[in-house]
């Protein structure tokens, strides 16, 4: 299994020093959501011998209008001439019918058959080209039911892609929006009891996934994962959200959290092809902080504060074999 992450530019920081430094603390793949972005990291990462998945991006209401409008061949070949290691290129990311409410978004029929198709052309392309790179979409939660099965709509996307992706954490609602999120958040790292009922859920859910997937042969992608290290906020000015982090309580988390990983990944028979953290490094200027989903909590994802400095021993991190307690 690769581990790797999301390095944002949001604050527009080139991506060189990340990405040696991500290389140095054992890190061998990065996520793209753009072609853009990919073509400014491939030097780097060709220097570092790293990998990336690369994205193109899909628009939802796009999609659902005409699926033709979103097959973007130029970027796909464009991707192939970087001269990088390709993991997979993902089509799409968290596609929504209904809008970005958290009680209102949908991922419905007409967006499952709409990107299958989009992969067809991929696939199509490919096989003209000789090429067999993976291709993958990235889901999120919206597309199981209370169970943890596939909506019966997902089939036909799931047969379309070569490995699945989905965006799996172990958060809730509540641990993700408005600025109680940071409450939820101290909670699950100082409250061993909420933190091990939390992961008892996510790993439920990620086994729930592997077994739907194992018969179909294919490999799956945690396209993001993690959650924040903060017990607190502050803010500067009116408009910037400061996290304030328990990095020691956020290190024993993390050591559990991957140990689970590990697990199950090893008794599916390696079925976990990569993992990508979301995200390398803290951001305050992600566009979710005060958008309608409100969702302040987006500043204290990074394996490092918000200038580059660990918060975890990174390597440590991604081999845990952490024992896992009641």
């Amino acid at each position: 299994m690769k581990i790797g992450a999301w390095i944002h530019t949001h604050d527009k920081l080139d991506l060189d020093r990340p990405i040696e430094v991500a290389a140095q603390h054992g890190l061998s793949t990065i996520r793209s959501y753009s072609y853009d972005y990919a073509q400014k990291a491939a030097p780097d990462l060709i220097a570092h011998g790293m990998s990336i998945l690369g994205g193109i991006h899909v628009d939802s209401a796009e999609l659902v209008r005409d699926w033709r409008s979103q097959v973007r061949l130029d970027q796909l070949e464009a991707y192939h001439k970087l001269g990088v290691s390709l993991e997979g290129i993902c089509a799409g990311n968290e596609l929504r019918e209904g809008g970005d409410e958290p009680d209102k978004k949908r991922f419905t029929a007409r967006l499952s058959f709409g990107l299958a198709n989009v992969l067809a052309a991929y696939r199509g392309w490919l096989n003209d080209h000789n090429l067999a790179t993976p291709l993958s979409y990235a889901m999120e939660g919206i597309v199981f039911d209370a169970q943890g099965n596939f909506f019966e709509w997902l089939l036909p996307l799931v047969d379309a892609l070569d490995v699945v992706g989905v965006n799996l954490y172990p958060m809730g609602n509540q641990a993700w929006f408005t600025f109680g999120a940071f409450e939820e958040s101290k909670r699950f790292l100082h409250d061993l009891r909420v933190r091990h009922d939390r992961l008892a859920a996510f790993e439920y859910q990620l086994r729930r996934l592997l077994k739907q997937i194992e018969p179909t042969g294919k490999h799956v992608i945690l396209t993001e994962t993690g959650f924040p290290s903060a017990v607190d906020y502050r803010l500067e000015g009116e408009r910037t959200v400061i996290p304030i982090s328990d990095n020691a309580a956020y290190e024993e988390a993390m050591l559990e959290f991957m140990a689970i990983v590990h697990r199950a990944n090893d008794e599916y028979n390696g079925i976990i092809q990569a993992l990508y953290f979301y995200e390398w490094r803290d951001n305050l200027h992600h566009a979710k902080i005060w958008n309608v989903e409100s969702s302040p909590i987006h500043t204290a994802f990074g394996l490092c504060d918000r200038e580059g400095n660990p918060k975890v021993d990174i390597k440590k991190v991604i081999a845990s074999s952490f024992p896992i307690h009641g």
